[in-house]
C-alpha cells in the first residue's frame, strides 16, 4: 500500500477514515488489497473503530480475540480469506452490542457457533456461510429479532432447525442449505 508510510498521517492512508474531532481511526476498509499474513492482535487497540472490512485478501490464522472487544464496532467483514479458528464463546457477551453486520463467510473457521451470538441484538446481517462450523444452530439466534439476512449454509451443522428462527419476523433471506439440518420453520405473522 503505497501511502502507508510514517511520512504520511495515518488518517490520509488508503482505506483509513478518522473522525475529525479526535483524529481516531473509525473505519478500516481494505478489501481486495492483496494483503497476506495474519491479522495482528493490536487491531483491537482501535477502540473507536466502527467499520472493519478486510474482505477478499489472503489473511490466515486465527481472528484475534481483541477484535471482539471493540465495543464501538458496527460492521465486521472478513469474508473470503483463509482464517482458521473458532469464534470466542463469549463474543457478544461483553462487547459488540452495536454490531449490525457480521460477515465472516468463506473462510476455514471451525467449532460451534457461539451461543452468545444471540446477545448481538442489533445484528441485521449475519453470514457464517462456507466455513467448517459444526454442532447445532443455537436457539439463541431467535433473540436477534432485527435480522434481515441469515446465512449458515455450507458448514457441518446438524440436528433440528431451532423453532426460535420463527421469531425472526424481519428476516428476508435465510440460508441453511448444505448442512445436515432437518425440521420445519414456522414464521410468526403478526
Amino acid at each position: 500500500m503505497k501511502n502507508w508510510s510514517s511520512e504520511a498521517s495515518m488518517c490520509s492512508w488508503i482505506g483509513v477514515t478518522c473522525d475529525s474531532r479526535r483524529n481516531r481511526v473509525t473505519e478500516l476498509n481494505i478489501p481486495l488489497m492483496g494483503l497476506v499474513g495474519t491479522i495482528p492482535p493490536e487491531i483491537g487497540n482501535l477502540s473507536s473503530l466502527v467499520s472493519l472490512n478486510m474482505n477478499e485478501n489472503s489473511f490466515h490464522g486465527p481472528i484475534p480475540p481483541s477484535i471482539f472487544n471493540i465495543s464501538s464496532l458496527e460492521v465486521l467483514e472478513l469474508r473470503n480469506n483463509n482464517l482458521s479458528s473458532s469464534l470466542p464463546s463469549d463474543m457478544c457477551k461483553h462487547s459488540l452490542h452495536k454490531l449490525k453486520r457480521l460477515r465472516i463467510s468463506f473462510n476455514e473457521l471451525c467449532g460451534d457457533i457461539p451461543l452468545s451470538l444471540g446477545q448481538c441484538s442489533q445484528l441485521e446481517y449475519l453470514s457464517l456461510r462456507s466455513n467448517n462450523f459444526g454442532g447445532q444452530v443455537p436457539t439463541q439466534i431467535g433473540n436477534i429479532t432485527l435480522l434481515q439476512f441469515l446465512s449458515f449454509g455450507a458448514n457441518n451443522l446438524s440436528g433440528t432447525i431451532p423453532k426460535e428462527i420463527g421469531n425472526l419476523t424481519m428476516l428476508q433471506i435465510l440460508d441453511l442449505g448444505d448442512n445436515k439440518l432437518f425440521g420445519k420453520i414456522f414464521i410468526s405473522m403478526l
